[in-house]
This record gives structure tokens, C-alpha cells and sequence, in this order.
């Protein structure tokens, strides 16, 4: 399945961009 394939890498992709921004801006959770 090919399409399988590309929906994970595009899942993977968007997690580490996500993985990514957080980890360079961390969130203000403690004010």
C-alpha cells in the first residue's frame, strides 16, 4: 500500500516539525 506509506511519512514529518517547535520555543506553561 502506497498510500499507507505516505500518510505515515507525512504523520512523521509533521510530528518532528511539531517535536521541533516546542523543543526551540518552549510553551509558557509556568508563567
Amino acid at each position: 500500500m502506497e498510500a499507507l506509506v505516505y500518510t505515515f511519512l507525512l504523520v512523521t514529518t509533521l510530528g518532528i516539525l511539531f517535536f521541533a517547535i516546542i523543543f526551540r520555543d518552549p510553551p509558557r506553561i509556568n508563567q
